[in-house]
């Protein structure tokens, strides 16, 4: 099977990612709870605008729930 050419790097990518994750975690004393909120807010903030461009791609400042 080959392998599409993002996979490696995203990969690698995530690995970073999750090493950095851990870090952040410790370094500001951070309880799981306090971490997955903040990770879920991030991720909340992405989609609204990533919905946002969906349905409005003539005007993305619109909200997505708007007509």
């Amino acid at each position: 099977m080959r392998l599409h050419e993002r996979t490696m790097p995203v990969q690698a990518a995530e690995s970073d990612f999750r090493i950095y994750l851990a870090r952040f975690q410790r370094d500001n004393d951070l309880t799981h709870a306090e971490m997955l909120d903040m990770l879920l807010a991030a991720a909340q903030d992405r989609t609204k605008y990533m919905l946002r461009r969906e349905r409005h791609p003539d005007d993305p400042d619109k909200k997505a729930d708007e007509a």
